[in-house]
């Protein structure tokens, strides 16, 4: 745990010093950097530096949740030839993430080098985007950090490939170059298919508690006072796009922590009693933001009544934009002082729920393993 800890602070750090030394303003360096993805921007070394720790942490683990069946299907996946000779390629099934395996295999039997590219993709594309789009990219990277949504990039490989295309997907939407942004999405859903829920983000750019928003949180709603019946209908729909979800998710019995939840609930909250402040004159993209934090927490109110793994990581496809939506919202609700202060004490507090995630209620430090840089180049030359 002390070095999750470490991890989280060092990191928030290097996103502060790289916001003051070299401010996003600054990066526009020539006239068309304006129109250059956001991916494709120049980094300081800070951000290099958040992101090679970001991902050498990931990479270099031994054991955290399900990265044993990782190694286990990684040692014994077939050649590209043989996966593509009976599975054939297509959307559904997660195919691409299938074959990326069986490719690293025939490339190597080191499988923390297999490990490497999921971890750097979604390392490099989350400290991107903050930097490109918070107001406060050091309070951001804390948030992503306190919701768990790190964490779930560890434990799940398929949505660290999906992660970095959706995320690459928010300028094309931002620009209105839909068919770009679709590419983006239907290539997520090749490494994994739940990626699909991302189809509804155009639709989601109106005012934040608009009447999509509470159509939305109905269907929450009703899904949970009818949950044998809709989920099921949900499996049915899921396995005829290739989406394999097992009755063990959907109905495990398990029901997501309800301090969790209250968590996720605060950017949607917030939004709802200071609607008319924060929305009378915002962008298309602050109100996506806000709208797609809305849509995590009601993904994951759906949890309380049971699925609690599958809702968390269906959430974590739209919970990263809480990061930015927060605080957007308090830079623009408070005066300069007075943020200041709200955004220290959410800080505190934000670490507070961080820590008894880890440390009290998943114990993180007993489940975690990793071996050190130095060991993964010597291991290297063997």
């Amino acid at each position: 745990m002390r070095q999750l800890v470490l991890l989280y602070w060092g990191c928030v750090f290097l996103m502060y010093l790289s916001q003051t030394y070299y401010p996003v303003e600054t990066q526009l360096d020539g006239r068309q950097t304006g129109k250059r993805h956001f991916m494709l921007r120049r980094s300081d070394v800070f951000m290099i530096a958040t992101i090679l720790w970001l991902t050498s942490f990931s990479f270099l683990r031994t054991g955290y949740n399900d990265t044993y069946n990782y190694i286990t299907m990684f040692r014994d996946a077939p050649s590209v030839s043989e996966y593509i000779a009976e599975k054939g390629i297509g959307i559904g099934g997660n195919r691409l993430s299938y074959i990326y395996e069986a490719m690293m295999h025939e490339l190597t039997d080191n499988y923390h080098i297999y490990f490497f590219f999921p971890a750097c993709l979604s390392s490099y594309a989350v400290v991107k985007l903050f930097k490109r789009y918070s107001v406060n990219p050091a309070f951001s990277l804390l948030i992503f950090f306190s919701l768990g949504t790190y964490i779930m990039y560890i434990a799940a490989l398929k949505q660290c490939f999906a992660m970095f295309f959706l995320l690459m997907s928010i300028p094309y939407l931002e620009n209105r170059k839909y068919g770009r942004f679709y590419l983006c999405v239907i290539i997520a859903m090749t490494f994994h298919t739940h990626a699909f829920m991302f189809l509804i983000v155009p639709f989601l750019c109106g005012k934040p508690w608009g009447k999509r928003m509470w159509i939305l949180l109905g269907a929450a709603l009703f899904a949970m006072a009818t949950y044998d019946s809709t989920l099921g209908a949900f499996m049915s729909f899921a396995e005829s796009i290739g989406a394999f979800v097992a009755d063990i998710e959907v109905f495990d019995g398990h029901a997501i922590n309800i301090l969790r939840v209250i968590v996720y609930w605060i950017p949607p909250i917030i939004a709802l009693i200071f609607k008319k402040r924060l929305f009378r004159d915002s962008t298309q993209l602050e109100n996506l933001f806000v709208n797609l934090s809305c849509v995590s927490a009601f993904i994951l109110t759906i949890g309380l009544v049971e699925g609690a793994n599958l809702y968390a990581r269906m959430a974590a496809y739209f919970e990263i934009f809480a990061a930015l939506a927060l605080p957007w919202m308090i830079k623009k609700l408070f005066t300069k002082q007075s943020a200041q202060i709200v955004t220290g004490s959410a800080t505190v507090l934000y670490f507070i729920y961080f820590y008894y995630e880890f440390a009290v209620s998943k114990s993180f430090d007993t489940e975690y393993s990793a071996i050190t840089l130095w060991q993964f180049f010597v291991g290297l030359f063997r």
